[in-house]
């Protein structure tokens, strides 16, 4: 069962990745610069500010934004995790000469990409308007340095295939396995093992006192059985129940290692598990600049140079980027290969020195924190030289964002501690993993077939728990996803089933506060489509009547005193959000806009939902995923409105679609915009 597996796997992440590849190489190929920025791939006007070393000896490139042309870093699409190449800009060498050879062109960022066959690949690891970092390897460092000598830099965004060789090599370590791997836990996973339910203990002192019953219930569950699904849906306490069961583990004398696909899907938990653990018990593996700045006193990275212990790796650092600074200075080649081998030298001697530090505080943590790649760092792995068992459980939180091969990351990197307890949390029923595969059904379906999914098909609900009470939305915003994603068995909590706008301080009683369901009904000639693909490659859907819709219901909330970041705006569609932050940002700026994506796991009081497809084919794109939507209209507390055409919804031929578009019509404050009252 494990080689078939493995095998399934290793041919879909092989097809899958080169996909992904091969999509990029032709955007990357057919786009000039200008068009790169805008279609989110790339980032102009860059300067090399500063090289510098961190944790394990890496290497990090700190680039700003060219002051001549811009005073921020335009980040389009590129985010913290990405794989990008940095490369010189066309007349750029020479940084004094660099104001006198910028033609007009250039200043305004039209220039195309430089001749020079320099290029240097890192991994962003930190991104702000003012900043990006990016960590490089070790032999790329003599090549970084001569990015100096330019005065402008361009950062291309390429494909990832780190996670992909991460993936392929966990899943030909589970092939060669002879036979079943000898561990419980993996034989519920290829289907090998019966599950026999242990009866829970009803002698549990909980820790957190608010918890409900089904909270409770699952964590029984998980304590008395050897596997468990915590199927937690929007609003239902996920987060808190997985804390209060890490903390019944820790007592009980167990090692757990805590998994995300995301920083932020951990980052969440660790925040929650820093109010009630104490600090030394608690490590986060992953570079600093990652973590939310809360959790920063749990950084591995940070922890390893603090104190006394790590006093003299702090020397090493400074001794290894005064040497390289020196290096800057120097034109004679042997001064320069002397400078070097100091580097090289010192490099060995801070990583044996921080190997010692980084071990000691990995086994004195009782949880530990990292991504589901990061759970097979070096740093971690490297502890089974000096113990033979680190972790008792492993706990994967959002496993319904992760591929299955993610999963298995942390199973087999730290196999030698066979795990002797495994709980998944997350919700089957909002965003899946993410899939560039379009051309092939089968790696579509092997893919896009979660370890949640995969395990309830198996076991069915066996050892599956459900959250039922939900702590976010008003009872009439919870219904319909109630009903058609849950069984209709969730339950808004008294604190909130009845909550509106207009209950918030301050905020007016009136037509545009007091409705939980607002729907503007688009159908018709005015609020047509368009689609913003010139290019035929980069290809996305706006409507700008809905544009003008959605801020003139924001300035109505706004007029009865909702505070701005009381409110989020969500499309299914990237260039629906460009124009939306064009419109409203400047007078709004703390009016969150954002793809349904980016709003995954969050909330807000209000949100104003633009669903963009108008057209007479009926088409609707993605929001026939069902998933997808029901993120969507889960995200606020007291009121959503929805601006769309219901006659697309109710004759796309997608049953959710259908249904919800009726549901609406029946239970929502339902209005016909007048074009000429917005233009």
């Amino acid at each position: 069962m494990n080689i078939e597996l493995a095998d399934k796997f290793l041919s879909s992440i092989a097809h899958e990745r080169d996909q992904d590849i091969e999509a990029t190489s032709q955007l990357l190929k057919l786009l000039p610069l200008p068009k790169l920025v805008k279609a989110g791939q790339a980032i102009n006007n860059l300067y090399l500010e500063n090289i510098r070393t961190g944790l394990a000896g890496k290497i990090y490139l700190e680039l700003g934004p060219y002051q001549a042309v811009d005073d921020e870093i335009s980040k389009g699409s590129i985010k913290v995790g990405d794989v990008v190449a940095v490369k010189p800009s066309a007349t750029s060498k020479g940084k004094s000469k660099a104001k006198t050879k910028s033609s007009k062109a250039e200043e305004n960022g039209d220039s195309d990409r430089g001749a020079d066959d320099l290029e240097i690949t890192g991994v962003v690891f930190k991104i702000t308007d003012k900043q990006c970092s990016i960590t490089i390897d070790e032999a790329q460092e003599q090549d970084a340095m001569k990015l100096y000598s330019y005065s402008k830099l361009y950062l291309l965004k390429t494909v990832n295939t780190i996670t992909y060789k991460r993936m392929e090599s966990t899943m030909r370590k589970l092939k060669e396995f002879e036979g079943l791997p000898d561990n419980r836990i993996i034989e519920y996973l290829l289907n090998a093992r019966q599950f026999i339910r242990q009866e829970p203990s009803n002698k549990i002192t909980f820790h957190n006192d608010q918890l409900n019953e089904s909270q409770k219930d699952a964590i029984k569950f998980a304590l008395a059985n050897d596997i468990s699904i915590i199927h937690g849906p929007p609003g239902t306490g996920k987060t808190y129940t997985l804390v209060e069961l890490i903390l019944q583990l820790v007592e009980k004398g167990q090692r757990v290692l805590v998994c995300g696909p995301s920083n932020i899907s951990v980052d969440t938990i660790l925040e929650r598990l820093a109010k009630v653990l104490p600090g030394n018990l608690l490590l986060r593996i992953g570079h600093p600049a990652r973590l939310l700045e809360a959790n920063l006193s749990h950084s591995l990275d940070i922890l390893s140079k603090s104190g006394d212990s790590g006093a003299i790796v702090r020397d090493i650092y400074r001794d290894i980027d005064k040497t390289i600074a020196s290096i800057k200075k120097v034109r004679k080649p042997d001064a320069r290969r002397e400078g070097w081998k100091e580097v090289k030298e010192l490099r060995k001697e801070l990583r044996q020195r921080e190997r010692k530090v980084v071990n000691d505080l990995i086994l004195e943590a009782k949880v530990v924190v990292a991504t589901l790649h990061g759970s097979s760092s070096r740093e971690l792995c490297g502890i089974y030289n000096q113990v033979p068992k680190l972790f008792d459980t492993l706990i994967i939180d959002e496993v319904s964002q992760s591929l299955e091969p993610q999963c298995w990351i942390p199973l087999i990197s730290h196999y030698k501690s066979d795990f002797t307890k495994l709980v998944l949390a997350g919700d089957n029923k909002q965003l899946p993993p993410t899939i560039k595969t379009e051309d092939n059904d089968k790696v579509k379906v092997t893919l896009g077939t979660t370890l949640f999914d995969r395990l309830v098909k198996n076991y069915g609900d066996q050892f599956k728990l459900l959250l039922n009470v939900q702590y976010r939305m008003n009872e009439q915003i919870m219904e319909f996803p109630s009903k058609q994603m849950y069984g209709g068995k969730l339950i808004a909590d008294a604190s909130v089933a009845n909550n509106v706008l207009s209950d918030l301080p301050g905020v007016d009683s009136n037509d545009d506060t007091l409705p939980p369901l607002i729907w503007y009904d688009t159908q018709g000639d005015d609020f047509l489509e368009q689609a913003d693909n010139e290019d035929g490659i980069v290809s996305s859907k706006f409507n700008e009547n809905e544009v003008l819709l959605v801020k003139d219901h924001i300035i109505k909330l706004i007029e009865s005193n909702v505070p701005q970041d009381a409110i989020g705006v969500i499309s299914p569609y990237s260039a629906q959000t460009s124009l939306l932050k064009s419109l409203i940002q400047e007078q709004y700026p703390l009016i969150e806009i954002s793809t349904v994506d980016g709003f995954q796991g969050r909330e807000k009081e209000v949100i104003v939902l633009s669903l963009v497809r108008s057209n007479d084919k009926m088409e609707v794109g993605f929001l026939r995923d069902d998933r997808r939507l029901n993120v969507a209209i889960s995200r606020p507390k007291k009121q959503l409105c929805v601006i769309g055409n219901m006659e697309v919804l109710e004759r796309s031929g997608v049953k959710f679609l259908k249904n919800w578009a009726e549901w609406s019509s029946e239970n929502s404050d339902l209005r016909y915009p007048d074009i000429s009252e917005l233009l």
